[in-house]
């Protein structure tokens, strides 16, 4: 089985090792120019060890995969698309592992002849430092098609059989669309108040104004998600700030490390399209407003800063 994935950051550097270990032979890296060079040169870095997984670049006539895990970012994702292109062929399995919601419909409309499925990593605590990933926890796995029932679809168990063989926890929701949905509100709570703020997990968890914040911030996307016929409820807002408690005080979300280290962050995938779909069903999202402004904010400040 050919197993491809494109984007090693935290999350891509984390499950890529475990899919190296498990399929040596069989998983690359997708990758083109300097990346491709430097992932070549030093590997993937994850808890102070090396995985020399093989890099291969697009390239006319190459072998197209059977299956690839998208795990770039999503301002990244047009270039991911232009540089998985030559990989995807008929029937290749696609699994993206972005945060939001747009993913998957994005990668349809790029690649019709592929099987793109819903994917999620939930409650991974991977950190990444200059190319080095370091985690205590891989969260779970979830994905599949927008319904999922036994028996699987061929698409479905094909990643199953991949990630089997690998310590990667993996659940097949019967409802994936809401289980999407439910990651989205968790990102557009807990990513962006973190990042707002400047605060660990715990912080936002146990600092009440801070919990009030988050907590709004994913009732306006329960109060979309009824917009939009998706199944998403208060009882699954109370069950997140409930699996947000547990995480180690150490755990930080993905755009506070990206604020911290100056990165660009997904802010726009997050409240953004909050906004942007509040606009079109007619419902009022100004928590999450006033943080696309606070982070976008940021960003600009970071990069004045780099400038001087």
């Amino acid at each position: 089985m050919r197993i491809g994935m494109i984007g090693v950051g935290a999350v891509g550097s984390v499950f890529g090792a475990d899919l190296y270990t498990a399929w040596p032979e069989d998983f690359f890296v997708i990758a083109a120019g300097e990346r491709a060079e430097r992932i070549a040169r030093e590997g993937l870095v994850v808890n102070n060890m090396v995985f020399p997984a093989r890099v291969e670049q697009p390239a006319p006539g190459v072998t197209p995969a059977e299956l690839i895990f998208v795990c770039v970012k999503n301002y990244g994702l047009e270039g991911a698309i232009a540089d998985m292109a030559p990989f995807v062929g008929d029937g290749t399995v696609i699994v993206p592992l972005l945060n939001g919601i747009s993913a998957t419909p994005k990668l349809r409309a790029a690649f019709p002849q592929a099987k793109v499925l819903f994917g999620i990593a939930m409650g991974i605590d991977a950190r990444r430092t200059g190319h080095a990933v370091d985690f205590t926890t891989r969260g779970i796995l979830q994905y599949g098609w927008e319904q999922n029932t036994e028996p699987y679809q061929p698409e479905v168990l094909l990643v199953k059989q991949a990630l089997d063989k690998t310590p990667i926890p993996q659940e097949i929701p019967a409802d994936m669309e809401r289980a999407c949905w439910q990651k989205f509100m968790l990102n557009v709570g807990y990513n962006q108040v973190t990042a707002a703020v400047d605060c660990f997990i715990y912080e936002c968890t146990t600092v009440p104004n801070y919990f009030t914040l988050a907590s709004a911030a994913m009732q306006e996307v329960v109060e979309l998600a009824k917009a939009r016929g998706v199944n998403l409820t208060e009882d699954d807002r109370r069950h997140t700030e409930q699996f947000m408690a547990e995480f180690p005080r150490t755990a930080q979300t993905s755009m506070h490390q990206d604020i911290k280290a100056g990165r660009t962050t997904e802010v726009a995938s997050f409240g953004g399209t909050v906004a942007a779909y509040g606009k079109e069903c007619g419902v009022a999202t100004p928590v999450n407003e006033v943080l696309l402004q606070i982070i976008l904010g940021k960003e600009e400040q970071n990069r004045q800063k780099a400038q001087n």
